[in-house]
């Protein structure tokens, strides 16, 4: 009965073919952003791959030469974008695809893409899942008005209430029609599209269907939220023109105003240093070039390890011994500056998520790209990904280096392909759902909290409810 009452209400709302043709419309806007975003990663993806390969072949191929000049040659590793970010592109316009890594430095991440893009550029570029988070209030409401507000201006809200034995009966399908109709042309397609070209590449694997499904699931749970707050609002407000008022500022407030104020709050409670101020810490605690006291500071450490008291007695080469300890060194720094800076903005993503109590969108925007795989936490993981893999082989070359002494003349080792074709071959790291699980958890509660909340927000306006 009340699967057949929620499609007659879905028919009724296809005659509006206002309200039908703003949802068809933002359907349309998904899909081609949807569109525009899957052409660009994938042809980044393939531009990164094949000089992924290059690089692999010019490390490989680079001839005769010393270990450590080797390792500040070393090679670029490349991020490629998640199989789902063009659901929703999260920080990835904002941070860099690629790292140098070399000797000495833990390097920046290079190619921006949000910063290197034209004015023009920058102004098209919005996912799915943001577009998604700011426009379907307004869709919701738009709908609850048209299936609720404008009957009870009209009268018939009157007779349907007079035959009916409770308001829920009527309330109900309404609420369901909405839903139905907001998720089969927003979500629905996303989805289906995105499955679809995952699968057809046939690349589409376990963890990836549950990303997506999980994706598609919190926004379903966030319509459902939307049109309870509208239907409640127009049962509530006295007149249709101020549950439009109403229903405006709604909008206003979750889709615009709360986001931006959670986030200058969190970015408040947990303020992140400057660039410049992590910078000068590096280079003054973990200097890629030292002083000749650094020098003298460095041998007799040195001495002291091996216990001999002359540089000649060492039993391995004093030069890459010395460059073994540096590197060692800075590893420490790079764990406790830059690690404690990642750290900082892993804290201020968290707080930012705990403000999710404030707006179903502030949950949304932390839920989607965690799911999609385009939030700091997993971008992280490729830093620290690539941060080990250079570690190992500098670490690799270095040791080479003090495994070999130099001779009499003071000439150096030098090594070829056979000790280039030890070090592994550069792979991204796989990033399964179940390791981010914990991001998850507390927006999701809180966007649970405000489906509760809404429902009996509905009820409350049902109960309230006279013919």
């Amino acid at each position: 009965m009340m699967l057949r009452l929620a499609g007659y209400e879905l028919r009724m709302l296809g005659r509006d073919r206002l309200a039908l043709l703003m949802t068809a419309v933002l359907g349309a806007v998904l899909l081609c952003a949807w569109i525009g975003d899957q052409a660009a990663q994938s042809r980044d993806n393939a531009v990164k791959a094949d000089i992924a390969r290059q690089e692999r072949l010019r490390w490989l191929q680079q001839g005769e030469k010393d270990p450590h000049s080797a390792a500040h040659y070393s090679i670029f590793a490349f991020r490629p974008a998640p199989p789902l970010a063009s659901l929703d592109a999260g920080i990835l316009p904002y941070v860099g695809q690629a790292v140098w890594l070399e000797a000495h430095v833990q390097n920046d991440m290079l190619h921006r893409p949000r910063g290197e893009a034209s004015a023009i550029e920058r102004a098209g570029t919005v996912s799915p899942g943001a577009l998604l988070v700011g426009f379907a209030p307004l869709m919701a409401f738009v709908l609850a008005f048209a299936t609720l507000a404008r009957e009870r201006e009209s009268g018939a809200w009157r007779l349907a209430l007079g035959n009916a034995r409770h308001p829920y009966r009527i309330i109900l399908p309404k609420a369901l029609a909405c839903w139905s109709l907001l998720f089969l042309l927003l979500v629905a397609p996303l989805g289906i599209v995105a499955g679809a070209g995952r699968l057809l590449a046939g690349a589409l694997h376990a963890d990836e269907v549950l990303r997506l499904l999980a994706w598609m699931g919190v926004f379903g749970l966030y319509l459902g939220t939307l049109v309870c707050i509208g239907l409640a609002v127009c049962l509530l407000s006295p007149r249709p023109r101020v549950a439009l008022l109403i229903l405006f500022g709604t909008w206003m407030l979750l889709g615009v105003i709360a986001p931006r104020a959670a986030s200058a709050l969190a970015g408040r409670q947990v303020p992140l240093p400057a660039t410049q101020t992590v910078k000068q810490t590096l280079a003054r605690e973990a200097a890629a070039y030292w002083t000749a006291e650094d020098g003298e500071r460095h041998l007799q450490a040195l001495l002291k390890r091996h216990g001999v008291s002359r540089r000649e007695d060492l039993p391995v080469d004093a030069r890459g011994a010395e460059l073994d300890l540096v590197e060692r060194h800075s590893h420490q720094v790079f764990d406790r500056v830059l690690g404690g800076f990642h750290d900082r903005v892993e804290q201020q993503d968290r707080r930012f998520g705990a403000l999710a109590w404030l707006a179903p969108s502030i949950a949304l925007l932390r839920l989607s790209p965690t799911l999609a795989g385009t939030d700091f936490s997993q971008h992280r993981r490729f830093i620290d990904h690539a941060e080990s893999y250079r570690r190992d082989l500098v670490n690799r070359m270095n040791a080479d280096v003090m495994a070999h002494p130099a001779n009499q003349e003071g000439a150096r080792h030098t090594s070829d392909r056979r000790l280039w074709e030890r070090i592994p071959e550069f792979h991204p790291p796989a990033t399964p759902l179940a390791s981010v699980a914990g991001n998850l958890v507390t927006p999701l509660i809180a966007l649970l909290a405000w489906a509760l909340a809404a429902a009996l927000m509905l009820g409350f306006a049902a109960r309230r409810t006279r013919p």
